[in-house]
């Protein structure tokens, strides 16, 4: 009799792990996956539009998640894997992928001077504090911003690639997610 309680005590054990289980993977299936609202506009202004994820050129979904997304741990620091809406989107960008882990990633045409100069002013209408912007040797502008907490930041990289210009987001988990 005592190894049948042993053996109801294990499925029991079994049962609650699963249970668990089950409740942590759906807690990690995210929410909606809103992109960038895209303007066919050629000027280098920056519009807040909806949360854009890291993904291949898509037309606008739904609203963004009401949860925060997943973080990833990164050279710069832990990211979230997503902006929030309010953050600041390039004129005319359509969402892009990239092999490397990112909150965000937008391609366009045009000068990547313009186009940093529009991110840099947007951001600062936005509430964020520029506190460097670098050209590096490639011609790409990195800029880095702080909103609110000094742990809350991003860095915004502009990067021509042949007669593309990416504009990609780190944004640090450290921010409230709103």
């Amino acid at each position: 009799m005592r190894s049948r309680t042993r053996l109801d005590r294990t499925r029991a054990a079994i049962v609650a792990s699963v249970g668990v289980a089950a409740v942590v993977l759906g807690a990690c299936g995210g929410g909606a996956t809103p992109s960038a609202a895209a303007s066919a506009t050629p000027g280098p202004t920056v519009t807040p539009a909806t949360a854009a994820p890291t993904g291949t050129p898509a037309p606008p979904t739904g609203a963004p998640a009401a949860t925060p997304p997943t973080s990833t741990v990164t050279a710069w620091g832990t990211i979230w894997d997503a902006v929030p809406a309010d953050f600041p989107v390039p004129e005319g960008a359509q969402p892009a992928e990239l092999n490397e882990p990112i909150s965000a990633a937008w391609v366009r045409g045009g000068r990547r001077a313009a186009i940093a100069d529009a991110m840099k002013t947007s951001l600062e209408a936005a509430g964020w504090s520029v506190e460097a912007a670098s050209e590096l040797e490639d011609g790409s502008v990195v800029i880095d911003a702080v909103r609110g907490a000094p742990d809350c930041r991003a860095q915004v990289r502009v990067e021509p690639r042949g007669n593309q210009v990416f504009v990609i987001v780190l944004y640090a988990a450290a921010c409230p997610w709103e």
